[in-house]
C-alpha cells in the first residue's frame, strides 16, 4: 500500500494522474450544478408564464 501511494504523490506522471483525476471530478461536479441551476430556472420561467397565461389554452402553433 505504501509503494503505492509512494508511487502516486511521489513521481511526475503520478502526480499528473492525481491533478488530472481531481480537475476531472471538479468539471463533473461543475456540470451538475450549473445543468440543475439552469434547469430550475427554466422550471420557474415555464411556471411564470402559465400564471400569467392563466387558463388560457396553448396557442396552435399549427403542430399536431
Amino acid at each position: 500500500m505504501g509503494s503505492a501511494w509512494n508511487g502516486l504523490l511521489g513521481t511526475d506522471y503520478g502526480l499528473f494522474s492525481l491533478i488530472g483525476s481531481i480537475v476531472m471530478l471538479g468539471i463533473g461536479v461543475f456540470f451538475i450544478w450549473f445543468f440543475n441551476r439552469k434547469i430550475q430556472q427554466s422550471s420557474d420561467e415555464h411556471a411564470r408564464e402559465l400564471r400569467k397565461a392563466g387558463s388560457k389554452p396553448p396557442a396552435s402553433n399549427g403542430h399536431a
